[in-house]
């Protein structure tokens, strides 16, 4: 749907098709279709599954990009075209297994969130939102280190997942390219 130059997203012809990328094309008045190329951009980064930007934790994501990509409007927010356009690049790239993968990367970040609590420091103590301290429980050492070798399989299944999502998204664009599907693609 897009081809990356320079790092910016184009839409392919075949993409200016679909209505939610239309909309925020023509939209854009101007003859370069820098704002448009812009909101696309963050489109495309923020929803593609080999977006560079997915090594954000989600809720950092977007304001990353924004930083990154959108030069031309400093109070730039996503508007409904935007959230639209977000949507219908997620349904279009969408299969069974990249759904699966998604999973598995939210439970990884989980798993992040998990790790950087644990706690071995009988006498740590934080302080909670009402300002009193409190003892930070300390974690079983045991348990922890069942999750870390649970996690190298989590990390092994993420890369065999990432492969076969990439041969079916690769499948998916010779077909659009004008190929056909094999008995099992598609």
């Amino acid at each position: 749907m897009f081809k990356l130059s320079h790092n910016k997203p184009s839409p392919t012809p075949e993409a200016l098709l679909i209505p939610e990328f239309m909309a925020l094309w023509s939209r854009d008045g101007k003859r370069h279709k820098t704002i448009a190329i812009e909101d696309l951009s963050y489109v495309y980064y923020m929803k593609d599954w080999q977006s560079s930007y997915r090594a954000y934790p989600p809720e950092e994501r977007g304001a990353a990009i924004i930083k990154d990509l959108i030069t031309t409007r400093p109070r730039w927010k996503e508007d409904a075209l935007v959230k639209a356009a977000m949507v219908k690049y997620d349904e279009l790239q969408m299969t069974p297994t990249l759904r699966f993968l998604r999973s598995i990367e939210n439970a990884m970040e989980e798993m992040i969130t998990y790790f950087d609590n644990v706690n071995f420091d009988p006498n740590k103590k934080v302080q909670d939102e009402d300002g009193q301290e409190r003892k930070v429980p300390v974690s079983d050492i045991k348990k922890v280190m069942e999750s870390v070798t649970k996690a190298a399989g989590t990390i092994k299944t993420i890369r065999e997942l990432t492969d076969r999502v990439k041969a079916e998204q690769d499948a998916v664009e010779n077909i659009r390219g004008g190929g056909s599907a094999g008995m099992y693609e598609g």
